[in-house]
């Protein structure tokens, strides 16, 4: 048996020339990252000039993003959520807010990208600064009704509906680093999640050095990483740990505003991996198990979008540079690695805006005319920053109906991306690179 494979083999060879290389897919998501996220970061950090490695990449698109109405499924809700966002990029199909991976109203199981790849043999792995069953690496590989069902026992989950992580451990994604301490001692059968997680073959580490030293006590296993209880802490926040305020007035209700400061590292991050370290690893353990066939990888950048519903713009804007550092990383491993693809977008739009600078006005503007959320940073080249956050008068601030930007490397030139496209597009061409 094993001469005629063989010898098939070497037939293969003489007829077509070469043997088919593996083909591998780095789709990372910026979650929430509008345009206007991208520009705060770039007017901050780089007075608006060049240095967001993001803004060098030349094939780039918009894409159209939409939701469905759960009550009503042909009717769309133009606002989606992160759920809605990753199930769309997960499988090319619409659904509703806080569904993973279902169908809007009826709650059907769509097959993901991931489970595909799965299943004709390649390897996957999910990255993100998010704890690991948060909506956006979920949708790529679980099925449930609510987002928020994400181990056995909480009121999210329907009657006998399983929860994410175990269905993430079941489909056996190769490589798992994110936030998730608390789901280990969940139950599983009769016995825990972290005892089910090592039955199926996963090694599970636990901090900065473990993720660093790249070694396993079986380079065979499957890696899970778990790096905080819930999510990552956020790399930057605010003067003094504040986030954006109402705008304080005087005694004639006339704004008072405040004095430009800078952010700051945020002391929770010490000792926390950045989600270039985690990738780096998950790149490196996917190009060790490589075989005939490849690897797709998701990597999100989860607290663009979570540093803008607190109204946390230094939040944000670290976490967005952290994103673009990983950006650069996944596409110089894209150049050296043939038949490696990268595409970056987002699942949705942010609440960020950057406004006029109170100097634009020559008269005293009261609290009446700025209801929302004030900020006023430095920039780094010392020029004031306002930013402002208008969906809530206090926190929770909400996504967004925008397009979002869609940036490409190594594709193919009939699959890349051009103009205004619709964000399921998305799921199909990288399905049609990676398979056909």
């Amino acid at each position: 048996m094993r001469q005629i494979f063989i010898s098939l083999f070497i037939l293969a060879i003489s007829v077509t020339g070469a043997v088919a290389k593996p083909k591998n897919v780095i789709l990372l998501i910026g979650d929430g990252m509008g345009e206007a996220e991208i520009a705060l970061t770039r007017n901050y950090e780089f007075d608006s000039g060049p240095g967001l490695y993001i803004d060098t990449i030349k094939n780039k698109a918009s894409a159209i993003v939409v939701a469905l109405r759960n009550d009503d499924p042909e009717k769309y809700a133009f606002v989606g959520d992160s759920a809605s966002g990753g199930t769309a990029l997960a499988t090319g199909m619409l659904t509703s807010v806080r569904r993973i991976s279902t169908t809007a109203m009826y709650n059907k199981p769509m097959k993901t990208i991931a489970e595909e790849a799965k299943e004709k043999g390649f390897n996957v792995g999910l990255v993100s600064t998010a704890v690991i069953t948060d909506a956006t690496p979920a949708s790529f590989a679980a099925h449930v009704n609510n987002r928020y069902c994400m181990r056995y026992g909480q009121d999210s989950c329907l009657p006998g509906e399983k929860p994410i992580i175990d269905q993430m451990l079941e489909l056996g994604i190769d490589v798992m680093l994110g936030g998730g301490n608390l789901h280990l001692p969940a139950k599983y059968a009769d016995g825990t999640i972290e005892e089910f997680a090592v039955s199926q073959g996963y090694e599970i580490i636990r901090d900065i050095d473990q993720l660093a030293s790249g070694e396993l006590s079986n380079k065979n296993d499957k890696v899970w990483g778990v790096f905080a209880d819930h999510h990552l802490p956020r790399e930057w926040q605010g003067p003094d740990g504040k986030w954006a305020q109402l705008i304080e007035t005087d005694a004639d209700n006339n704004v008072i505003f405040p004095k430009a400061r800078r952010c700051e590292l945020n002391p929770e991050h010490a000792g926390t991996p950045t989600l270039e370290m985690m990738s780096k690893r998950a790149l490196d353990e996917l190009t060790a198990k490589q075989n005939e066939k490849g690897f797709f990888l998701m990597i999100e950048g989860a607290s663009i979008d979570k540093a803008a519903h607190d109204a946390d713009p230094c939040g944000s804007m670290g976490e967005m540079l952290a994103f673009d550092r990983t950006v650069k990383m996944a596409i110089e491993y894209a150049k050296k690695t043939p038949d490696t693809v990268v595409v970056v977008t987002a699942d949705h739009g942010g609440a960020t805006q950057n406004i006029h600078h109170p100097y634009y006005e020559d008269y005293k503007r009261t609290g009446d005319n700025i209801p929302g959320l004030y900020n006023l940073l430095e920039t780094n080249g010392g020029n004031e920053l306002v930013v402002f956050y208008g969906t809530n008068r206090e926190y929770d601030q909400t996504h967004t109906g925008i397009n979002v930007p869609v940036f490409s490397y190594g594709m193919p030139d009939d699959l890349v991306f051009r103009g205004t496209i619709r964000q399921t597009e998305i799921k199909d061409t990288l399905a049609e690179y990676l398979f056909e």
